[in-house]
């Protein structure tokens, strides 16, 4: 019996074979024409029948076809499995590089480091897995063990040497830009303390108690009872008791100021981008006590602000026109979000509810000069600040219903013609044969992603069996294949997904919920994969960086670009 390639890739994964499953993934072996998925499948079949070596060989051939994760982490996890940990930790770290959202690698990565005997590396990833799951017993227990291996020593020596380095700190002066507009951030909160230091000499005050701070000395705040209570870091010896909050601001009278370096801020908690690092700041820094917490302010001037957001929320070394287009963007939200946070006590929080804000740490030549060359420059609809939504990558189609339906918004193709319609007809190919648009010379983990768990892998990221998956639907879509509502059946019951980030987080924080899921069984429907096929990073509403980029690089002038992205609004310039 003669068999297309079609049918037998369904029969491989049906629920009630007509066929063996060693025949259907033969009969797939048979074909010369095999793309880089065909050989994913045939695979994950051989897999299944314990043909490890076959599985190997098929996923190497997928790889070499097209690097795809995939294949890559169904490789590295059959090394795994077979216990040849060093080639299963190589190929995890690349399938990080090919894309660093695959959070489950971090922990097998950890894993294999851990069963090679490198503990101090297995710790690196380790700790970046636990955020990512902290409730997985299998995480926390494997963490403690390689921490348990290291000793107390060896954090004691780390902690040794990021203070030696805290001391060799550099920060240079600048000019205060005139305060036309000012924001106020929230870099930290739920705080119990805070460390910090400044190059030249600072005043700490309460409005009745003052202290005058020498440079580069570390201080530590910690609330106890209610009060601020300021202490040398070093000697933790006390040097002022302060009332429920503190203002740290420069007291050099020369025309340069210097700015803030606070210890350990934490960002992107959760998301594969997390990370606890020491950053600089400029302007005031402002903690407040309200409810045993401390909540940490930075206060300064909206084109400062702007300077540590544009380095942090697009590629710095990116062409000057994408930079300019972004840092416009960027603006706009300043003046139509501002105090969305007013109930924490300030405008926007540095994370990406609001603007990813890192810093001076964060700032270059290049994005300074983007901000300052469009300084003042907003967008608008109607007379009023538009939501000038941006995201990494659209995956090729721009959409205009995630948040709702703004009329200065459009769904279309990202390239100079073409609309949704074009492509809604066939959400498969667009899936795995996407065209070429603006955004498609990104790197290729952004504009089409996979995932893949298998019973394990699915314990550790959702918290419960595979084989308790019942149904995945998709009750509500949008533009560009975007689910709006997903309905998920297990045997406990269903539970109803409404809306981007909450679909996405769900599913162990996907790139964007423009994707198709496929539930993959063997025999009497019991689950054995879970793969999801998906397209662009983020919500695919308003400039897409990525395609900004692209745009820039072909000699479209920023404002050409915002013309592309938000085609019903139009330029002001406020000041």
């Amino acid at each position: 019996m003669k068999l297309s390639k079609v049918l037998i890739l369904a029969l491989i994964f049906s629920t009630n074979l007509s066929l063996s499953f060693s025949q259907s993934s033969e009969s797939l072996n048979t074909f010369k024409d095999k793309s880089w998925s065909d050989l994913v499948y045939l695979g994950l079949s051989y897999e299944h029948s314990a043909k490890s070596d076959k599985a190997i060989k098929s996923y190497q051939k997928s790889i070499k076809i097209q690097e795809n994760s995939l294949a890559l982490f169904r490789l590295a996890k059959a090394y795994r499995r077979l216990g040849r940990y060093r080639q299963a930790a190589d190929i995890f770290l690349r399938l990080i590089k090919v894309d660093s959202s695959l959070r489950l690698a971090y922990y097998y990565l950890g894993d294999c480091l851990a069963k090679q005997g490198r503990d101090s590396q297995a710790y690196q990833y380790l700790s970046k897995a636990i955020n990512f799951y902290p409730e997985a017993r299998p995480v926390r227990k494997l963490l403690d063990k390689v921490k348990k291996t290291l000793g107390e020593d060896f954090f004691a020596a780390k902690k040794k040497l990021i203070d030696k380095q805290r001391q060799q700190v550099k920060l240079t002066a600048y000019s205060p830009k005139p305060e036309i507009s000012q924001v106020s951030v929230g870099l930290s909160t739920e705080l119990k303390q805070f460390s910090f230091s400044c190059p030249s000499r600072f005043v700490a005050s309460d409005g009745k108690v003052s202290f005058s701070g020498e440079p580069k000395i570390i201080y530590t705040v910690i609330l106890e009872s209610g009060r601020l209570i300021l202490k040398d870091y070093q000697s933790n010896k006390e040097q002022g008791v302060f009332l429920n909050q503190i203002r740290l601001f420069s007291s050099d009278p020369g025309s340069e100021k210097y700015p803030f370096y606070i210890l350990d801020i934490t960002y992107g908690k959760g998301n594969f981008w997390h990370k606890t690092v020491d950053r600089a700041y400029r302007g005031d820094i402002e903690a407040v006590a309200e409810k045993g917490v401390l909540t940490l302010i930075n206060r300064l001037s909206v084109e400062e602000y702007l300077y540590g957001v544009l380095a942090a929320e697009i590629p710095p070394n990116s062409h000057p026109q994408a930079l300019k287009s972004q840092a416009v963007a960027a603006r706009t939200l300043v003046f139509k979000n501002r105090g969305r946070h007013k109930k924490d006590g300030f405008d926007f929080c540095s994370d990406v509810h609001c603007q990813v804000y890192q810093g001076v740490s964060a700032e270059t030549a290049a994005t300074i000069r983007a901000v300052d060359e469009t300084s003042g420059q907003i967008l608008e609809f109607d007379g009023q600040p538009i939501e000038a939504f941006y995201h990494s990558n659209c995956g090729g189609c721009l959409a205009s219903d995630v948040f709702g339906q703004e009329k200065y918004l459009a769904n279309k193709l990202d390239f100079g013609q073409g609309s949704f319609d074009e492509i809604s007809k066939n959400k498969e190919k667009w899936f795995l044969e996407p065209p070429e648009t603006f955004c498609s010379r990104a790197k290729a983990s952004n504009y089409r992603w996979q995932r893949i768990y298998d019973p394990e892998d699915f314990l550790i990221a959702f918290g419960f069996k595979l084989a308790d998956l019942k149904e995945i639907s998709s009750k509500e879509s949008g533009e560009c294949f975007h689910h709006k509502e997903i309905e998920v059946v297990t045997v406990q019951g269903k539970k109803i997904l409404r809306g981007d980030l909450t679909i996405r987080n769900y599913f162990d924080n996907l790139r964007s919920s423009a994707f198709i899921v496929e539930i993959k069984a063997f025999s009497a429907k019991v689950p054995k994969f879970l793969i999801f096929w998906g397209a662009g990073f983020g919500h695919g509403t308003g400039l897409c960086q990525e395609g900004a980029i692209s745009m820039a690089e072909k000699n479209y002038t920023y404002q050409e670009i915002l013309k592309h992205y938000y085609p019903k609004a139009s330029l002001r310039k406020l000041y």
